[in-house]
């Protein structure tokens, strides 16, 4: 239980509980960020 806690409500401090207990979790979302990111970059410049 960090100082994270202070600020956040118990509903956004059980998913960054989730995210410290499954780090695969993050790798997850970083990677799903970037391909969702690039489509949305090429499709833009297939537009142009």
């Amino acid at each position: 239980m960090g100082p994270y806690y202070r600020g956040t409500s118990h509903g956004m401090g059980a998913v960054i509980e989730m995210f410290y207990e499954y780090p695969l979790l993050i790798l997850l979302l970083v990677v799903a960020v970037a391909a969702v990111g690039f489509f949305i970059w090429r499709r833009k410049k297939s537009a142009e």
